[in-house]
């Protein structure tokens, strides 16, 4: 007579059950987890180039989700992600860092691509990832390149901005040898009138990653303000960049993959997301407008063009 399956699962004992959990996993019917996956917050290069860079160093597939900037799809998304949870989430843009953070929490995440992610709530014990800060010192070095006469560097900030990253560029500034005069505004409708108080002061603009700060209005009157004032604009990313900024030195999204791949792979070989520390970009991109440059009425020879790893032209919405 057959012993009934029940019985026969009593027999085994705890022990016996957990020595069958694996082989049970590969059961058809049987929840699996989703591997490593990629979450894309929308269709931007940001966003899409770091990709297959990453995929390639990890050494797996991974499986893209684009969330596409849409609410509605990205909890569809997730929800089936709590289903068939994945062994990693590679999160791409803040909308998809804090989506992984909120709905997936115990999957390790890596992110990329995201400002300032704690201002997400995008941290904790399973987090870490590739910020978006290149080391300050490095950027106006750069800078200086293409800028030599500049004595007095003006920056505005947000009061309430708790970034460390603000105040470590304002040292950089120092140290490099420049005047630094620092306005802070305690709302984003006083950018303009702040940068009217810097104007005369300053011989050079530097726009830090700042939200309240830097807002599409914002950014135009003080690209079109600096231009109408000869003053260069130094900015942080190359959407800036083309969007009318003098310069920026940004990371190479290439890289970026390269390096949340080294934090995934560290993860997925058995190191606690906990102790893989978060890491700047170590692969910079130099961005120039040619336009901007023609508009400040700077020379750009052939020998600074060795420093610059792409020139671009504004699109500017005048």
């Amino acid at each position: 007579m057959s012993t009934s399956p029940v019985r026969r699962l009593a027999r085994l004992g705890a022990s016996g059950i957990l020595a069958l959990l694996p082989g049970l996993a590969l059961l058809p019917g049987v929840a699996h987890a989703a591997g490593v996956v990629v979450l894309s917050s929308d269709r931007l290069p940001a966003y899409e180039a770091p990709v297959a860079a990453f995929e390639a160093a990890l050494g797996r597939p991974v499986q893209v989700y684009q969330l596409e900037g849409d609410r509605k799809r990205a909890l569809r998304v997730a929800a089936q992600l709590q289903d068939d949870r994945p062994e990693l989430v590679f999160a791409l843009g803040a909308k998809a860092a804090w989506l992984a953070s909120t709905e997936l929490p115990g999957v390790p995440l890596v992110h990329a691509a995201v400002l300032d992610p704690a201002r997400y709530g995008v941290e904790g014990a399973f987090v870490t990832g590739v910020g978006m800060e290149l080391p300050p010192d490095l950027v106006l070095s750069q800078f200086q390149l293409f800028a030599p006469e500049v004595r007095r560097l003006g920056i505005i900030v947000w009061q309430g901005n708790k970034n460390p990253h603000i105040d470590q560029s304002i040292e950089a500034a120092r140290r490099a040898g420049y005047e630094v005069v620092v306005r802070r505004v305690s709302r984003s409708q006083d950018v303009r009138r702040g940068f009217a108080h810097l104007r005369r002061q300053i011989d050079a603009l530097w726009v830090l990653p700042d939200p309240v700060v830097v807002t599409p209005q914002n950014f135009r009157s003080l690209r079109d303000e600096t231009l109408r004032a000869r003053i260069p604009l130094l900015v942080y990313s190359e959407q800036l960049v083309r969007a009318g900024g003098f310069m920026c030195v940004a990371p190479d999204w290439d890289g970026v993959g390269r390096q949340a791949a080294d934090l995934a792979g560290r993860i997925l070989a058995g190191t606690t997301a906990a102790s893989v520390r978060p890491v700047a970009p170590d692969t910079p991109r130099v961005l120039v407008n040619a336009d901007t440059v023609e508009a400040l009425g700077l020379p750009l020879d052939e020998v600074m063009l060795d420093f610059v790893d792409e020139v671009v032209r504004a699109e500017v919405d005048r």
